[in-house]
């Protein structure tokens, strides 16, 4: 490890050297702090600002606000007495500092809280309340949005977490689906869900030391510094292990398959000797002797089979992920290795009257492999990062599988079926009663008859027995569906080139030569920083590998340690943002960094360096081109996702899990990631097909696979695990199109019991019509959506807006969130409330008013409304939203004039969704520092 103390002062610019020179983790955040522009509130009596229909001047508060605080708060607040320390009577607008600001806040809180006036006094009536708590809220929010703003500047920003991991992947070459180098860097803060605004991606020195322990991680892996690892084939057929809950049912049933087996092995012999001329007994008995200690070993080794019964979603994970107990330590080298498998696929069509397994027996079996980590938990459960490496539909009976696939060194190949059985023990314990009623208890009748004795009834047998017997019966003798894998063939690491390309890069050939770190280290730093390294900054690295090496360390690692320097730089952790001093913009490769982390969420690619270059990306139709180029690339899906994140929130899917018992089919369904994939392939979809933002709420269309469509009630006329695009029945129209009707939406506002039409009312109006509501006063009790009984959310809802401090903001709220009430936890259309305990079933009412006065009195007409009078909203939401992304700072009152040019071209160009996201980048804003 390198001795940062003495290197990494190297980096800070020497006009800042003097900052904080005495420890190893105050670099960043000292940067930070220093860089961050916090902007002084101006106290300008003439802005006037439309807040909860207030005007924001000095007139309204001397004429409407100064003189309620006189009649109702100076008896106890004023120049005679100041009760709780606290003086009202000198309320001056604007706020002038923090200590008025506080005294504001103190008085809205009292009036929210009702605890002013107090009741002996005389009390105001509601409006005129409202009216001054709506005044002084936007007031103090005027005061905190001045704050916060940049001053229209991009403030100095890091790479996020998920920047940091494509951009670590695409500069080595990495493979980061099963390896994360952020794993334990503190999470990002976000703003309205945004996660790479400049003025919250602060540095601490916590994250510091995650920079450092992260680029030793990364280097191990990019240039292990080794030879080439052996390629080796290991073959795995018995000896396999499951998880203790079923291992010893399964080593049972096996045990009498063998025995099984062994026994029709011997009963032929005896029947071929009979037949021929040699009947000698000594013979049999040698021959036969053969067969049992040929069966023995078998019975030794058993189970010879990794066995597959239940979906990995399930509750209990029995029989959910299978794995190669003699490999759980993992393969010793990352790398490519080629697996095959010899599987059984078993009793897909149940032959019981009984679906016991309730799978869909139409669907084949699919298996995927995904990666396990032994240190991190046991093999057969869920781990954190199961990319799915390879998946297979099989066909029924044997056959044999394979497939390439990367592992990282310790990982291990697991098996999981994807459509299997939520329920493996209750079908085995239910069948296994079945058939010991049909066998074992039919002989156990007959013995009895035979006997002359009482014959006792099946429920008298059965209390002789427990659930553990049933269960082992029907593993040993029922035919439930299920996979078997027999044999396991893994042949790896395969190298197509030693070192690998990466590798040739960073060492500048095919071997380490010290003579070439200068030019090495300049190739990279190139490539790191995003721009032309300085010789200065190659010096500084330099001097960390000579340091290195003078300490006696070896050259290539001395080497390595100079990388490991460069990774934990401001240049490479901070996407630099300096002006050209001749254009007033952004520097050419200033700009193309962020148009590349707008697009890609990674470094630039060579085309755009190289155009940076050369001077041509300050040219609009350049951009236009580029943006169409980039849009086109594999790596654009990180935008749709990143995006959608912010937009939506959709990274909170999943947060607040749905209950098992109650929707069981989010999880044998696996809908959670399907909800996802549903949202991101319906924007691509409208994204290169070159369609209208207005498609996200009035599309009669989606993308779905054979869950979805049993969620949304729907035909799916393919017998595939594949999402189709799929157009809405007219009869479903009003529930399914547009995002409203898709269930990632709609499940992640709920709290995965219940739902609020406050939470969905919330979220449309933040991100729907683009209105971010003010916070519930303080100690303001919640809802409470688990306890509905006989009543309905409306009856909840009515104790919040019979006060009059939260009546305004229910007004807005409450609306737009019954529209959707009839959507329950997870998505799924639904007319009533269930009952429960005695309680009645109670129709769902989804009329109410827009604040606008508009009525509605189902969902249908609720999304009318919102195609005929509020698509322009919308657009406008979409339209700062997504500049906010591209240019990692909120818009502010100063971008206005910008954003009204981009919607008024917007509006000529078929409101396109790709038209947005190129006028964007074409626009004075992106390219502004």
């Amino acid at each position: 490890m390198i001795s940062w103390e003495g290197e990494i002062i190297r980096f800070v610019p020497a006009s800042a050297r003097n900052l904080k020179p005495f420890c190893t983790t105050w670099f960043l955040a000292a940067v930070v702090t220093c860089l961050v522009v916090f902007q002084p509130q101006v106290a300008d009596a003439q802005i006037e600002h439309s807040q909860q229909g207030s005007v924001l001047t000095i007139a309204v508060f001397q004429s409407r606000v100064a003189p309620f605080l006189k009649q109702y708060c100076w008896r106890c607040h004023g120049q005679e007495k100041q009760k709780a320390d606290r003086r009202f009577d000198l309320f001056e607008y604007p706020i002038a500092n923090d200590d008025a600001l506080a005294d504001f806040q103190d008085a809205l809180d009292a009036l929210n809280l009702g605890e002013m006036p107090p009741e002996e006094e005389p009390q105001p009536d509601d409006s005129k309340k409202a009216e001054v708590v709506a005044w002084m809220t936007a007031a103090i929010k005027d005061v905190q949005t001045r704050r916060a703003s940049t001053g229209g500047e991009t403030v100095l920003r890091r790479l996020n977490r998920r920047e940091y991991r494509f951009t670590i992947s695409d500069l080595f070459g990495l493979d980061i689906e099963g390896y994360d180098p952020t794993e334990n860097f503190p999470a990002d803060q976000q703003v309205h869900h945004l996660d790479n605004q400049g003025a919250t991606l602060v540095t601490s020195g916590f994250l510091l030391n995650q920079y450092l322990n992260a680029a030793d991680s990364i280097l191990e892996k990019a240039l292990p510094l080794t030879d080439k690892p052996e390629e080796r084939t290991l073959v795995f057929d018995d000896g396999f292990v499951h998880q203790p809950e079923i291992h010893s049912q399964i080593r049972a049933a096996e045990l009498a398959e063998i025995n099984h087996r062994r026994d029709r092995a011997i009963d032929k012999l005896r029947r071929q000797l009979k037949s021929s001329a040699n009947t000698d007994s000594d013979d049999f008995k040698r021959r036969a002797g053969k067969l049992r200690e040929r069966f023995a070993k078998q019975r030794k080794l058993a189970p010879s089979s990794i066995r597959l019964y239940e979906h990995p979603n399930s509750d209990r994970h029995m029989g959910s992920y299978g794995y190669i107990s003699e490999l759980m330590s993992g393969v010793p080298s990352d790398g490519v290795y080629e697996i095959t498998l010899d599987v059984q696929s078993l009793y897909r069509k149940p032959e019981y009257n009984k679906n016991y397994a309730g799978i869909n027996s139409e669907q084949p079996m699919r298996l995927a492999i995904v990666p396990g980590d032994a240190s991190y938990s046991d093999l057969q459960l869920k781990q954190p990062k199961e990319p799915e490496l390879a998946r297979f539909e099989l066909a029924d009976g044997r056959q044999t599988v394979s497939a390439k696939i990367w592992l990282h060194q310790g990982t291990t190949p697991r098996f999981k079926w994807l459509n299997g059985s939520s329920k493996m023990r209750s079908a085995h314990i239910e069948l296994g009663k079945k058939l010991m009623k049909e066998q074992r208890y039919a002989r156990l009748v007959d013995q009895k008859k035979e006997a002359g004795e009482p014959v006792p009834s099946f429920e008298e047998f059965s209390k002789s027995l427990g659930g553990n017997e049933f269960y082992q019966y029907g593993i040993t003798h029922g035919k439930l569906p299920q996979i078997r894998i027999d044999k396991v063939t893994l042949r790896g690491p395969i190298f197509e080139q030693w070192p690998t390309p990466e590798q040739q890069q960073l060492l500048g050939g095919d071997m380490f030569d010290p003579a070439k770190n200068s030019a090495n280290l300049k190739r990279f730093l190139d490539r790191a920083y995003r721009r032309a390294a300085t010789d200065e900054e190659i010096t500084q690295i330099l001097n960390v590998v000579e340091a290195r090496t003078a300490q006696g360390i070896a050259a290539d690692i001395a080497y390595r340690d100079g990388l490991k320097a460069a990774l934990c730089s401001p240049g490479f952790l901070y996407l630099e943002e300096p002006v050209d001093p001749n254009s007033k913009i952004l520097t050419q490769h200033a700009i193309a960094s962020r148009l590349s982390y707008f697009l890609w969420a990674t470094l630039p690619d060579d085309e755009l360096l190289d155009l940076a270059a050369a001077g041509e990306l300050s040219d609009p139709k350049m951009l236009e081109s580029q943006v169409h180029r980039m849009l086109a690339d594999q790596r654009s899906d990180r935008f749709v996702e990143g995006f959608l994140n912010s937009w939506l929130a959709l990274g909170q899917l999943g947060q607040a899990p749905p209950d098992r018992q109650q929707f069981s089919e989010f999880y044998s369904r696996d809908l959670g990631p399907a909800m996802r994939r549903e949202t991101e392939m319906f924007a691509r979809h409208i994204l290169d097909n070159e369609l209208s933002v207005d498609l996200f709420l009035v599309a009669n269309f989606s993308f779905v696979n054979y869950g979805l469509a049993e969620l949304y009630e729907m035909e799916f006329p393919f017998n595939d695990a594949d999402f189709h695009q799929v157009y809405f029945a007219d009869s479903q129209k009003s529930q399914r199109g547009g995002l409203l009707g898709q269930a990632s939406v709609l499940t992640l506002t709920a709290n995965g019991v219940d739902t609020s039409p406050i939470v969905r009312g919330v979220w449309l109006l933040e991100n729907i019509l683009g209105v971010t509501p003010s916070p519930p006063p303080p100690d303001v009790q919640p809802l409470d959506p688990d306890t509905r009984g006989a009543k309905t959310i409306r009856d909840q809802l009515e104790k919040h807006r019979s006060n009059a401090t939260c009546a305004e903001c229910h007004r807005k709220i409450d609306p737009l969130g019954f529209a959707l009430e009839n959507y329950d936890a997870i998505g799924r259309w639904r007319e009533g409330y269930a009952g429960g305990n005695g309680e009645k079933w109670v129709k769902i009412d989804a009329s109410a008013e827009l604040a606008s006065g508009e009525k509605f009195t189902n969902v249908k007409q609720f999304r009318e409304l919102i195609a005929q009078n509020h698509l322009d909203k919308f657009a406008r939401a979409l339209t700062e939203k997504l500049m906010a992304y591209a240019i990692g700072r909120g818009v502010e009152i100063g971008d206005r004039p910008e954003i009204d040019a981009i919607l008024s071209d917007f509006e000529k160009n078929d409101r396109q969704f790709r038209y947005l996201i190129k006028r964007i980048v074409m626009s004075p804003t992106f390219v502004k520092p």
